[in-house]
């Protein structure tokens, strides 16, 4: 099945692509984000030179293969008055549909909406994301080999 793939969505390499093109990266993740593509080449993080289409796959929402994926929206600046303490904000690295369980919109949270989409790929994700909810907001907990 071929997959509509845009710049910045995360993908992985199947196995037999993985062993020939990024067998020597650094992380122990296989999830790469799509630098740019011509056609059905492709350009991914961590990897040098193009990648063919067929070597790609989309990362199934399945809790295992995509949980490192976390949510990290944008969050505004705080107006601080002077002589006041600055907020501080920790970064929640769980996993990303917990995330948007923490995220109210209204009478509902972004779970919610994320449910009514019946997504079975992250990039789908990430495609929905972009336009209404913080752009690139989604980000990858990358662990060393």
């Amino acid at each position: 099945m071929k997959q509509e793939f845009e710049k910045n969505d995360f993908v992985r390499l199947t196995e037999e692509a993985y062993n020939t093109y990024a067998k020597n990266t650094i992380w122990a993740e296989n999830i790469f984000t799509i630098l740019s593509k011509d056609g059905d080449k492709f350009r991914l993080s961590e990897i040098d030179g193009e990648i063919p289409q067929s070597a790609i796959e989309p990362i199934p929402i399945d809790g295992v293969t995509d949980a490192c994926i976390y949510y990290d929206p944008l969050l505004a600046a705080n107006f601080v008055m002077p002589g006041e303490a600055t907020p501080t904000h920790n970064k929640d690295t769980s996993y990303y549909i917990d995330g948007f369980s923490k995220m109210h919109i209204e009478d509902h949270t972004l779970k919610d909406e994320f449910d009514a989409q019946g997504f079975k790929y992250v990039h789908e994700v990430q495609q929905w994301l972009r336009p209404e909810h913080t752009l690139e907001s989604l980000k990858v907990n990358y662990t060393l080999k």
